[in-house]
C-alpha cells in the first residue's frame, strides 16, 4: 500500500513537472514570437512610409511607437504573472 502511494506521488510530481516545463517552453516561444513580429512590423512600417516620401529620420521617430507597444506588452505580462502569483518578487 505504501509503495503504491509513493509511486503515485512520484508519478504525479513527475507529470506536474512535465506540464510546467511544457508551459514554460510555450510561454517562451510566444514571448520570442511576439518580439519578432513587432520588430518586423516596425521595419515594414518604416519602409512603407518612406515609400510615400517621409524622411527616414521621421519614419524612425514614428515607428518608435512599436517599441513603446512592445514595452507595454512586456510590462502587462509581467504584472499579470506577479499578480497571479507565478512570480515571487
Amino acid at each position: 500500500m505504501r509503495i503504491k502511494r509513493a509511486l503515485y506521488l512520484t508519478l504525479t510530481l513527475f507529470y506536474g513537472f512535465i506540464l510546467l516545463l511544457s508551459l514554460s517552453i510555450r510561454l517562451l516561444w510566444i514571448w520570442l514570437t511576439v518580439d519578432w513580429k513587432i520588430r518586423r512590423a516596425r521595419k515594414g512600417f518604416e519602409e512603407e512610409i518612406v515609400k510615400y516620401g517621409v524622411v527616414k529620420k521621421d519614419a524612425k521617430k514614428l515607428s518608435a511607437q512599436y517599441i513603446t507597444l512592445k514595452k507595454n506588452l512586456k510590462r502587462f505580462f509581467m504584472q499579470y504573472l506577479k499578480k497571479s502569483g507565478a512570480l515571487h518578487a
